[in-house]
């Protein structure tokens, strides 16, 4: 039986960079949601059926922690937290199983091995 395409709901109010995540991972072979704020982050999460999310820290319509906090409520799939802040939120991310943080600006690279490994540890199938 052939395995799912794993879905990424990226979240930021970076459209710019939403949309370039998207390009990257598509080609890769992943199905990408985006979303522009927390709450629409959350509704895409909700409606879709989603493997990883990836979310910015901080962005209008709910931060990163509260973010993290409710997709955990619901689901233990991966979350990848990207920031330009350093230290502020980390205690609070610490406490939601399965967060891990990115540091912005990031290369592409990270952010790729990073999926893959939440993605493998998840016991998803990576995209041929």
């Amino acid at each position: 039986m052939p395995s799912r395409t794993p879905t990424i709901l990226i979240i930021d109010n970076d459209d710019g960079l939403v949309a370039a995540l998207r390009v990257r991972l598509e080609s890769m072979g992943y199905r990408c949601r985006g979303a522009s704020t927390g709450a629409q982050g959350i509704a895409a999460f909700l409606e879709h059926d989603v493997d990883l999310v990836i979310s910015d820290l901080n962005m209008p319509g709910g931060d990163g922690v509260g973010l993290a906090r409710n997709v955990r409520a619901r689901s233990d799939v991966p979350i990848i937290i990207i920031t330009g802040f350093r230290d502020e939120f980390r205690r609070e991310l610490r406490a939601i199983p399965r967060v891990t943080t990115l540091q912005k600006p990031f290369a592409f690279e990270a952010l790729r091995d990073l999926v893959e490994a939440e993605l493998l540890v998840s016991g998803q199938s990576l995209p041929v």
